[in-house]
């Protein structure tokens, strides 16, 4: 019995140890970093297209099927925009893979879970991350083989968005039938404000307007965007959350940057906290306290899983590359990557829209080199806690031999 509590020990130090060590790894030059990228979407690839991973997702997840696609996609686009790339082939790459990502979303395999009497069609959330996937396809190249159509699709797409805007009392379309969520709509808007970019100007009047209304019903706790919202007034029914507004802000920062920083400030305020010492992402604001659900993902100590990994791309986004690398690089330690011929996976394969995430975040990065602020000390508190967990085990292992020599050592005195 000795020996087996002496394994375990040992295999508890181990793990431990190795945590605190890929706490420093990854310290990529941006084309290391995109090849590495790389290998986290041939994973996904090939999950994607041999093993059916769009139909896995839908049975975990209510919108697995859109939402494994459309990170699948918008991580390739992401990488096609990169400022640093030149790369013909790899381009040609990314187009392909974006535009299989849209044919599946656009399809009877992702539609048939949503109401298609809703308007738009379907409902915002998929109209939204369809519109949102064409748009950063569009931004990446309008001339690829076959884009009349999908340039029409997309236009036709954003007036349709407008088009339910404009006659809606709530600023927020419904996704479901009576039930409506902020970070749907805020996916949906970007789309149209990237429309801006690649195309003539013709949606700001309709962006801003929305906006104004989206003020007026912040959360009246912490004057953030709410989590969800009554769908015929758009006033709040949940509160501000972490995993809504870690993707809330990074499309707010496409949409109107100066708002997102300001909101991110209180953000900031309210979720960005550290656990045993490292960075997360809090699922409710500090002071309140919840329970995880579909949208979260497991919360463990207050922190949420898909808001802390989601904040990755946000940060790069919000200018605070060093906030995102910080988190990229606790997660990376956590995540137990591997690396396995072209392929590399997080959590040993088993929760790929993990994987998506994470690579949609990080070829985020690649278009926001922000000055990093130096971060030498960031991890010392979880050496120390670390050290101390490990000490205590070796503790409770030698307790009789210590527990002699004190004895020995009162007893001579």
């Amino acid at each position: 019995m000795r020996y087996f509590f002496l394994i375990i020990i040992l295999l508890i130090t181990a793990f431990i140890t190795w945590i605190n060590i890929n706490l420093y790894s990854e310290n990529y030059s941006p084309s290391e970093k995109k090849a590495d990228i790389i290998l986290q979407l041939n994973f996904l690839e090939s999950r994607l297209k041999n093993d059916n991973l769009g139909l896995q997702m839908q049975e975990m997840f209510p919108e697995g099927y859109v939402f494994i696609n459309a990170l699948y996609g918008l991580a390739w686009c992401e990488l096609g925009l990169s400022d640093f790339q030149k790369d013909p082939a790899l381009k040609e790459k990314v187009v392909h893979e974006a535009l299989y990502a849209y044919n599946e979303i656009n399809s009877e395999k992702a539609n048939w879970t949503f109401d298609q009497n809703l308007i738009p069609r379907y409902g915002i959330f998929y109209c939204g991350w369809k519109n949102y996937l064409l748009s950063k396809l569009l931004s990446v190249d309008t001339a690829f083989q076959g884009h009349e159509l999908y340039m029409y699709e997309f236009k036709s797409q954003c007036d349709s968005i407008v088009h339910a805007l404009t006659n809606a009392k709530s600023p927020y379309l419904q996704s479901y039938n009576a039930q409506s969520w902020p970070a749907d709509m805020f996916v949906a808007i970007a789309s149209l404000s990237n429309h801006d970019k690649i195309f003539k100007s013709k949606y700001k009047e309709e962006i801003d307007t929305w906006i104004q209304n989206v003020m007026n019903k912040l959360d009246p706790v912490t004057h953030l965007i709410p989590h969800q919202v009554d769908s015929e007034t758009g006033e709040t029914v949940q509160g501000a959350r972490g995993c809504s507004l870690s993707l809330i802000l990074r499309m707010l920062g496409e949409i109107k940057p100066k708002l997102a920083n300001e909101q991110f400030k209180l953000f900031e305020t309210n979720f960005v906290s550290t656990t045993f010492g490292l960075p997360s992402i809090r699922e409710y604001p500090k002071g309140q306290h919840g329970h995880g659900d579909i949208d979260s993902g497991p919360v463990i100590f207050g922190v949420g899983f898909s808001g802390t990994i989601v904040m990755i791309g946000t940060y790069y986004m919000l200018n605070s590359g060093y906030l995102a690398e910080k988190q990229y690089k606790t997660i990376n330690a956590f995540g137990f990557g591997k690396r396995t011929g072209n392929q590399k996976k997080y959590l040993f394969g088993k929760l790929p829209m993990a994987d998506a995430f994470i690579a949609w975040g990080r070829a985020t990065g690649l278009n926001y080199q922000n000055p990093s602020k130096s971060t030498d000390n960031w991890r010392i508190k979880f050496h120390v806690i670390s050290l101390l967990v490990i000490l205590l085990f070796w503790i409770i292992y030698f307790r009789k031999i210590i527990i002699s020599i004190i004895k020995t050592a009162t007893n001579g005195t």
